[in-house]
């Protein structure tokens, strides 16, 4: 839409002031100076007649034709501000998009950024991110603005949907009585489409459409990303519960200790106030603490030496692993202890992952307290004893009195 014209006074802008002043410089003044010589120098000798008459006339038409001059200048260079400012917001929500839809982890995030934006850019009264095939009502997928014009919208955008798909182009509607509303629906490609909803006296623009169709295919890259991130997910997933499986089947004497350890480890990073992208690498973490169980010789896992490779081989198994190199330090780490009396590098302290000392302890507790460990088991009371007795040492006193609390309000038992 066009921006709206300027209706303030000349003297109220910066750039009105600039104008005004080079204009009565450079042309105010001269002219005053040209009329003072005329008026004292030139007239009193030339007598009453048409070249005297002609003269006065011409002088005034050069100062009225100077100050026309001047308000059409005013006029086009306000329109040409007007435009830069319009492509300058325009550009800035673009870039600003751009950016928080590179950073949408699903299909539906993109959709409810890219609304928000479309409504910014087309400064509309809606705008609303549609799906669906030709022939088909549009599904909303989300929303901006006056959500609820969607409804005496729908079979109109479900028209105009197919035909923008259909011609892989945007489309508009609208702008002339009696139409209620302006608007354009904007193909998203192998997505959907970006619908926006103007005032009917307010039509699109082509800047605004260009605008529109760049978010369009930013919103379309945007959501294929986040579709082949969801599909990433679910397959490590599945990968990690078939490791966990495979665990199981190798220790037997502990089977199902690795989901005992990440349910206990969850706990401890909400009580600790980590953040959900925390928790979630916290989580498969603890998955996969003794995947490096894999890589040792059966026959010699319950050597000590032998054992106390584990950490190390994870570690060498999930670093080159994209997806899983940001958990590779949490499992290389587990078995550290507070006081550096750990292994595999003798780390102190904060020098330790905060998640490999979550792990550390909550491993600890069910090693204690689990039927199906090779140690004989303690009673809870006895473990929650010897964790607060370790607190210092072994463990880090933090995640004790993270775990301490939890018990204090039942929920370990």
């Amino acid at each position: 839409m066009a921006p709206q014209a300027h209706r303030l006074s000349i003297f109220s802008q910066s750039l009105d002031r600039a104008a005004f002043l080079a204009y009565f410089l450079g042309a105010v003044v001269p002219f005053v100076a040209f009329a003072f010589v005329l008026h004292q120098f030139v007239l009193p000798d030339l007598p009453e007649g048409p070249a005297r008459q002609g003269l006065i006339a011409l002088t005034v038409s050069v100062g009225v034709l100077s100050a026309a001059a001047f308000l059409v200048l005013r006029r086009v260079t306000w329109q040409t501000v007007g435009r830069m400012r319009g492509d300058n917001e325009r550009l800035e929500a673009l870039l600003e998009t751009s950016g928080r839809l590179a950073a949408a982890p699903h299909e539906s995030e993109v959709a409810a950024r890219a609304a928000a934006c479309a409504l910014r850019l087309g400064r509309a009264r809606a705008a609303f991110f549609v799906s669906g095939a030709a022939g088909a009502p549009p599904k909303l997928e989300a929303s901006a603005g006056e959500t609820a014009l969607f409804a005496g919208l729908e079979a109109q955008l479900g028209a105009l949907l197919a035909r923008a798909l259909d011609e892989g182009r945007p489309v508009l509607w609208g702008g002339d009585a009696p139409e209620r509303f302006a608007g354009a629906v904007v193909p998203v490609e192998q997505v959907g489409a970006l619908a926006v909803v103007a005032a009917a006296e307010s039509p699109f623009d082509p800047a605004d459409l260009g605008s529109l169709a760049t978010l369009a295919a930013l919103a379309s890259m945007a959501a294929r990303r986040a579709e082949l991130a969801d599909a990433q997910r679910n397959f490590f997933v599945h990968v990690t519960d078939m490791l966990v499986a495979a665990l199981d089947t190798r220790m037997d004497l502990q089977a199902g200790h690795a989901r005992r350890v990440a349910e206990l480890a969850n706990r401890l990073g909400r009580e600790l106030g980590l953040d959900d992208a925390r928790r979630q690498r916290l989580h498969f973490a603890s998955l996969l603490h003794d995947v490096g169980m894999l890589r040792l010789d059966p026959r010699r896992m319950q050597e000590p030496k032998a054992n106390r490779q584990h950490p190390t081989l994870g570690f060498r198994m999930l670093s080159p692993i994209q997806f899983w190199a940001d958990i590779a330090p949490m499992v290389l780490h587990h078995h550290e202890w507070f006081d550096g009396g750990g292994y595999p590098d003798g780390l102190v302290g904060d020098d330790i992952p905060l998640e490999s000392r979550i792990i550390g302890l909550a491993e600890a507790v069910d090693s204690m307290t689990s039927a199906s460990s090779y140690k004989e088991p303690v009673a809870h009371d006895e473990a929650v004893r010897r964790v607060e007795a370790g607190s210092g040492t072994q463990f880090d006193p933090s995640v004790v009195r993270a775990f301490l609390e939890l018990e204090r309000r039942g929920e370990l038992a």
